[in-house]
């Protein structure tokens, strides 16, 4: 009689979905940083490792399955007291190698395309003063490696530039170490611009209130994120939440469409809203000369929009 075989599911895929569920059940409580997420992101080698030892010794044996398992608890809550506060990082191991400054002129640029890609720390990004004639200035700290990568064309009235982090992270014996750095940055308030940013791992504050804002596209990336919008105009807003959470202030005067598209996170909308299913407008929307439409995928973290205090 042939003997029939079975095959036993691993411990480690439910404890990583396990797991997930309460580190952001505790970030939607208040309870833990979301920076707790580009610390897991540092360590995602080990992810690997015990995924790896499940498939290759822990589906044979339960006791193989469990010490694989109780190593990847012990790992997630490392990480854990690592992102409490108080806590430590090895990102912090690593010191800022230089800080460069950065001038972009704005070459008779009437509007212009600006995309910034930030890599991992505090980024801060606010106007330049009335009739500057600079496009994007400011200074961007760099870690070991790290390299600046600045692109800037136009023609025909329109300036297109880039800035971009390259090689924010690098490997060690341990996983991916974040280089802990601060970029100030302000743009031309005078001219229409269309912005993209990717906020990366980390903080990132963007004070847009001054800016003559025509589009904004924001990747909210790994950490938090506080975004205040201009007063004037008619532009719109796209976000992805990504995994962290995103704070997207509207002034008092300016009316507003939002319109969120599914994702596994919170999305939250305060004020003078009437909501129609996933659908929230401000009274007065149609007809406003001063309006945005926010269009918000909600990705897998928390989402508040919230009208500023008068």
């Amino acid at each position: 009689m042939e003997e029939k075989k079975t095959h036993r599911e691993g411990l480690v895929w439910p404890v990583i979905l396990i797991s997930a569920g309460i580190m952001f059940l505790l970030n939607n409580l208040g309870l833990l940083s979301w920076n707790i997420w580009g610390t897991l992101w540092r360590l995602w080698p080990v992810l690997l490792i015990a995924v790896g030892l499940d498939i290759l010794v822990g589906r044979r044996s339960l006791w193989a399955s469990l010490a694989v398992a109780l190593l990847l608890v012990a790992v997630l809550v490392g990480a854990v007291v690592l992102g409490l506060p108080g806590g430590t990082s090895g990102g912090d191991a690593f010191a800022i190698e230089r800080t460069e400054t950065i001038n972009e002129a704005l070459q008779g640029a009437e509007r212009a395309d600006v995309e910034i890609g930030f890599g991992a720390g505090t980024l801060h990004l606010a106007a330049l003063p009335e009739g500057s004639p600079a496009l994007l200035t400011g200074a961007a700290d760099l870690g070991p490696n790290e390299q600046l990568a600045i692109n800037h064309s136009g023609s025909s009235g329109a300036g297109r530039l880039t800035l971009r982090s390259q090689n924010t992270f690098r490997v060690t014996n341990f996983g991916v170490t974040e280089s802990k750095k601060t970029w100030d940055l302000e743009l031309n308030r005078d001219i229409p611009i269309r912005l993209t940013v990717n906020t990366g791992v980390g903080t990132a504050t963007l004070d847009l209130a001054r800016l003559n804002l025509s589009e904004l596209t924001l990747d909210g990336g790994v950490g938090a994120a506080t975004v205040t919008l201009p007063p004037r105009g008619r532009y719109d807003v796209i976000v992805d939440g990504g995994v962290g959470e995103i704070t997207l202030i509207i002034p008092q005067d300016l009316a507003a469409r939002i319109r969120v598209d599914g994702g596994l996170g919170d999305v939250t909308v305060d004020g003078d809203f009437d909501r129609d299913d996933n659908e929230y407008t401000s009274p007065g929307y149609s007809t406003a000369q001063d309006r945005v439409d926010v269009s918000i995928s909600g990705g897998i973290g928390r989402i508040r929009i919230r009208r500023a205090l008068e």
